[in-house]
């Protein structure tokens, strides 16, 4: 659909902006636009989009359909009849036929319409006064356009003979007339008819009624994340959110101010935040232009509410407000009419968002803000149940930092009490801020504020503040090795590449008068010597695991056994030990200390996240559940943002992918780093790969640095290393496959850590033998095979017998055809449905020289399941195998004829452009000639009408 009357190109489109949350609502009005007449309504307040809405279904129409007029109502309206009417027939010449003769009635409109000179007769109408004359001949004109899509914006400003002329056309539309109408129902004059009458679609006359609603918290985040990239972390777009309240111009107008940020050379790498950013000027302008013309008691109340920062009720603004019960009652009728208030809940009023609220704030004079922080602060202190940290952020604006903290750290302690880390974290920060805290209080806040980091998903904000609190001279030795300790847990969880085991030493000898806190200092030194690749072996480390536990039995510290044996946990399932079952089955569940069963359910999500790369999802999936159960109960963000993870990996290894990319990438956009994020990186690569967009694969893996030199993370670089080999050697590189999987087995075997992750050996294995290296695969195959007897891990125990397989294909094809079954019944057995598909590929492949009718069921098998899973590449393998032996399955249809239509395979040829893919690639990914692929592009290319570097553009436009 063409906009013949826009002001320009690509008017009002701000540059990169998404277009999200309102896939609804772009369906129903696309559904209503695409046949005539039809009346179609779209409501909502400022800024929320309706504008937005329009563009995009112009652009969604197809490129041949009917032309677009639009116009707008203005709050200043000149003397024109029919106005926003007139204007939108400006443009409307280029889409008159040719051969339309336009009666003389329509003369009338000569004198304002200069650009349709040529077209309208010069002779004047007879009869009826001068506006009726004017809507018959905008009726005609508009008929004899043919389908047409009028648009007439923000009708709450029209005035009555334009209301007039838009509810003839909607009684009585021409027949190809599609009218939109957006408005805003609160500023409605009159009645609140939006066409001046009651108005009910003829018969015969389709639309539709749309009413926009703020977006939500996901959608603002998928704006921010179109316009900053990875620097639109979670807590910022929550943030954006926050302050918006889903209003995407408020939302629209604080990105951009960061994204003038991020484009700064001097800011490139600095967290984004918009704490003390100022009001968007628009949004300012616009909510003052609202406030001007109320009275002084509705300013009042007005004024209060924004002191008082949240949703509140009718009594505490009447008190803040210094008004009569009376006063109070017609004021808040006011702001709530104006739009300015919302009842957010029954009774609570407040503004609908923090930006609506700071604009409002900022203007109140400051002697008269003192007076109401002062009068919060009195009226919130005199309820029955006090809030805290209300009162707490009105006496610290009132500026007496001394009055200030004996309210900060009670509503610090109350926030923590009920799990509100966030609320406490930013409170013992802001204390701690202060020099002049007493030296006591500084402690007893520190103390807090460690250990909610460890909790928390972002550790980062608290890191510096309790760097400077350890480095203090005067701080007691055990206190700064709890504070040590703590600190040194939350920036290992934070990041791969954070080496902690120098915080703990020095911690543990800190706490040498503190055996319980001493105890899990060691169990978490013993653990992170495991995960890191420079750290001890296997054995080494379970002695001082054995360690840490005699020294949780000297302390009379529930929390701190409880630390110790979520540790014991926790390592004994990294290194596949049965023991963790009997070490399970002591956790003190039925304890009613929150900290006790948070360490509970660490044992647990660390036991599911750690069994699926061992192969054993069936615990992996028993224990998430049961830790999903205890994270919920106790509230552990970072816990829960694990479970995300390892239900993801459980859906990747079941075959469950419709969606999961989607569902990968919303996660991302959430979390900002640390072994999190690799792990959702390495899940959507791993995808990507299954899928064949190998080129997306290697993009998505570029964050990772996947080499131990750079990362001793055996959490992450085996896992990533296995991914990224398996690429190099679908791509005919089997020397950069071995060269990154050749040190990864190599300290695994030092370390005596063959346990996880369940396709490393084979993937290595596979690499050594296509470099010649037989012994050295060999002796991996047997170094592998003892490193997991006896333990529990039954996927890397699967991929020894594949890797067997490999090392027997060409001398003993009987035996590797044994192996390769025990492989596909373990991958069976585990779930994995993907890697037991690769293994029956091989099968077939192996038996086509002996038993090709076997051969072909188990290629066939296959190919059902890669086709079932999207899995382009590997059903391309499939088919040529099969293709080449003659033993294709016909399709259970004749062959279609497409046309311009894109066929599957040109769609797989499709989706590997958008990634960036080469001829050369695709060839390799499809299994096609390189002569074939040319073609598939080409026709590809023809069919989309783009080049190959807008191919993107087209399979996934703008949302």
């Amino acid at each position: 659909m063409r906009d013949a009357s826009a002001p320009g190109p690509a008017a009002d489109r701000r540059t990169g902006l998404a277009f999200v949350g309102r896939a609804d609502e772009l369906r129903s009005l696309l559904d209503a636009l695409r046949a005539g007449p039809a009346v179609v309504f779209v409501e909502g307040e400022a800024g929320i989009g309706k504008s937005r809405l329009l563009r995009e279904a112009a652009d969604r129409l197809d490129r041949l359909g009917p032309p677009v007029l639009r116009g707008w109502c203005h709050p200043l309206r000149e003397p024109l009849p029919f106005g926003p009417a007139l204007d939108a027939l400006r443009g409307a010449g280029a889409h008159l036929p040719a051969e339309v003769r336009l009666s003389p009635a329509t003369g009338v409109l000569a004198p304002y319409l200069p650009e349709l000179a040529d077209r309208l007769p010069r002779t004047a109408p007879e009869g009826g006064t001068r506006n009726q004359q004017l809507m018959r001949a905008v009726h005609e004109v508009l008929r004899a356009l043919g389908p047409v899509v009028l648009v007439v914006e923000d009708l709450h400003w029209a005035d009555d003979a334009t209301r007039d002329l838009l509810l003839l056309l909607a009684r009585n539309p021409p027949e190809g007339l599609r009218l939109v109408v957006t408005y805003r129902e609160r500023e409605l004059p009159g009645s609140g008819n939006v066409l001046g009458s009651p108005y009910r679609r003829p018969l015969g006359v389709g639309g539709t009624d749309l009413a926009l609603d703020p977006l939500g918290e996901t959608h603002i985040g998928e704006l921010a994340a179109s316009v900053l990239g990875p620097a639109a972390t979670r807590p910022l777009c929550r943030e954006l959110y926050e302050r918006s309240g889903g209003l995407p111009l408020a939302a629209e107008e604080d990105i951009l101010v960061l994204a003038d940020r991020v484009a700064r050379p001097d800011e490139a790498g600095a967290p984004l935040a918009l704490a003390g950013a100022k009001v968007p000027r628009a949004l300012q302008e616009a909510v003052n232009s609202r406030v001007a013309p109320l009275g002084p008691g509705s300013t009042a109340v007005l004024q209060a509410a924004a002191v008082l920062a949240v949703p509140t009720t009718e009594e505490l603004l009447t008190a803040v407000a210094a008004l009569t019960e009376d006063q109070a009652e017609q004021a808040l009728d006011a702001v709530l009419t104006a739009d300015l208030l919302v009842e957010h809940s029954p009774g609570r009023y407040g503004f609908r968002h923090v930006l609506a609220r700071r604009a409002v704030y900022d203007r109140i004079p400051g002697p008269r803000r003192r007076r109401l922080h002062t009068r919060a602060a009195d009226a919130l202190s005199a309820q029955r149940e006090p809030a805290l940290v209300q009162i707490a952020h009105h006496v610290r604006q009132l500026g007496d930092t001394a009055a200030w903290f004996p309210h900060a750290l009670a509503a610090a302690e109350r926030a923590t009490a009920v799990a509100d880390d966030g609320v406490a974290a930013e409170l013992l920060g802001q204390l701690l801020g202060e020099p002049s805290l007493p030296s006591e209080d500084r402690t007893r806040a520190a103390l807090a504020l460690s250990a909610i980091a460890v909790r928390r998903t972002d550790p980062a904000a608290c890191e510096a503040t309790l760097r400077g609190i350890i480095a203090d001279p005067a701080l007691a030795p055990s206190v700064r090795g709890e504070i040590r300790f703590n600190l040194a847990r939350a920036v290992g969880a934070s990041g791969p590449y954070r080496d902690t085991r120098a915080e703990l030493e020095r911690a543990i000898a800190e706490l040498a008068d503190r055996p319980g806190h001493a105890a899990a200092a060691t169990a978490s030194l013993a653990v992170g010597a495991t995960v890191n690749a420079r750290g001890g072996t296997v054995s080494e480390n379970l002695a001082l695991l054995e360690r840490a536990a005699e020294l949780a039995a000297r302390s009379d510290d529930p929390v701190a056994r409880a630390d110790v044996l979520a540790n014991r946990v926790t390592l004994l399932a990294f290194v596949g030990d049965p023991r963790r079952l009997d070490l399970l089955a002591r956790l003190p569940l039925d304890s009613t200390d929150r900290a006790v069963l948070r360490q509970c359910a660490r044992a647990l999500s660390n036991t599911a996240y750690l069994a699926g790369p061992r192969g054993s999802t069936a615990e992996a999936a028993a224990r998430l559940a049961e830790a999903q159960e205890l994270i919920r109960r106790t509230d552990y963000p970072l816990l829960d943002e694990f479970c995300r993870l390892n239900r993801i990996r459980l859906d990747l290894a079941a075959g469950h992918w419709d969606g999961l990319d989607r569902t990968i990438d919303t996660m991302l956009r959430e979390t900002t780093e640390g072994t999190l994020r690799f792990g959702l990186l390495t899940a959507r690569a791993t995808l990507d790969t299954a899928r064949g967009r190998w080129a997306a694969a290697r993009e998505g893996m570029a964050p990772l640095v996947t080499d131990l030199d750079g990362n001793p993370d055996l959490d992450v670089v085996p896992a990533a290393v296995t991914v990224l080999a398996r690429l190099d050697l679908l791509e005919g590189d089997p020397a950069t496959a071995w060269q990154r999987t050749g040190p990864v087995v190599e300290v695994l075997g030092r370390k005596g850590l063959w346990v996880r992750p369940v396709d490393l050996v084979p993937t290595a294995v596979e690499a050594a033998l296509a470099c010649g290296l037989d012994d050295r695969a060999h002796r991996l195959v047997e170094d592998a095979a003892r490193g997991v007897d006896g333990l529990d891990a039954p996927g890397v125990a699967t991929g020894v017998h594949l890797a067997r397989a490999l090392l027997a294909a060409d001398s003993d094809p009987e035996a590797a055809l044994a192996h390769l079954d025990r492989a596909h019944a373990g991958y069976q057995a585990a779930g994995h449905v993907h890697s037991a598909a690769g293994v029956l590929e091989r099968s077939g492949r192996l038996r086509l020289r002996t038993t090709p009718d076997t051969a072909t069921a188990d290629l066939h098998a296959a190919l059902d399941v890669f086709t079932r899973l999207g899995a382009t590449a590997d059903a391309a393998r499939c088919e040529r195998a099969l293709r080449d032996s003659g033993r294709l399955r016909p399709p259970a249809r004749r062959k279609r004829a497409y046309g311009g239509e894109l066929s599957p395979r040109e769609r797989q040829v499709a989706a590997l452009l958008a990634d960036g893919a080469s001829n050369q690639d695709i060839a390799r990914t499809l299994a096609l000639s390189p002569r074939t692929a040319e073609h598939h592009v080409a026709n590809t290319l023809r069919k989309l009408g783009v080049p190959r570097g807008r191919v993107r553009e087209v399979l996934d436009p703008p949302r």
